[in-house]
């Protein structure tokens, strides 16, 4: 079980007794209850979930952080509360190397920022429809355990929010700063489609061979 004051949450534990976990970030306008199933959807039997709510309100739903040009203090405050939840997990038996960091669109931002600046090395960072917010001398910031962090990400050409060419900029940049980073195009919108899952799933459980 997980307790924390951080953020409203929901703790779905895995099915098999296990000490891996994903947490998972919500895109702009959303919120936590169209993942209640997400552990079905994954299909990981031995990952527990920790789904989290943005904490400003928007729309029907909530964002991580305002709309550009202001962005980038609420992405500051947003990592400061993660990495605040992140050494609290620790304090609770949840290893940093097993934790993974899930994130939808602006989920996504916040998932990558995070994997970038956390100190140390995580279980992966998985983005879905994303982008990024590279802070001035990012790459002299990113710390040698989160370097091994291993990443994945998906991008659809249909995507008329966030377009393919300027998030795949991102991942070169990434990419070119050493990390281990996995990209995948794909021929859908701005979506999480069910196709995804099977290769979520494979990527994920390579990484988990790798910590067991």
């Amino acid at each position: 079980m997980i307790t924390t004051s951080l953020f409203k949450h929901k703790f779905i534990p895995a099915k098999k007794k296990s000490d891996f976990l994903m947490i998972v970030l919500h895109g702009r306008g959303d919120s936590i209850r169209p993942f209640y199933s997400f552990n079905d959807e994954l299909n990981i039997p031995e990952m527990n979930y920790l789904l989290l709510n943005a904490p400003r309100r928007f729309m029907d739903g909530y964002t991580w952080y305002g709309e550009p040009p202001y962005q980038g203090n609420g992405v500051l405050k947003i990592r400061e509360k993660l990495f605040d939840l992140l050494n609290d997990l620790e304090n609770q038996g949840w290893s940093s190397e097993k934790i993974f960091l899930f994130g939808f669109s602006q989920g996504c931002l916040i998932s990558a920022d995070v994997g970038l600046n956390y100190p140390k090395k995580l279980g992966g960072v998985v983005g879905i429809s994303g982008y990024f917010n590279f802070y001035p001398r990012w790459r002299a910031n990113i710390s040698h355990e989160a370097k091994h962090t291993p990443w994945l990400f998906t991008h659809g050409h249909q995507d008329d929010i966030l377009p393919l060419e300027e998030t795949k900029y991102g991942v070169d940049k990434l990419k070119d700063a050493g990390l281990r980073v996995d990209w995948v195009e794909m021929d859908k919108d701005h979506s999480l489609e069910e196709e995804e899952y099977p290769l979520i799933r494979r990527w994920v459980r390579e990484q988990l061979a790798d910590l067991k």
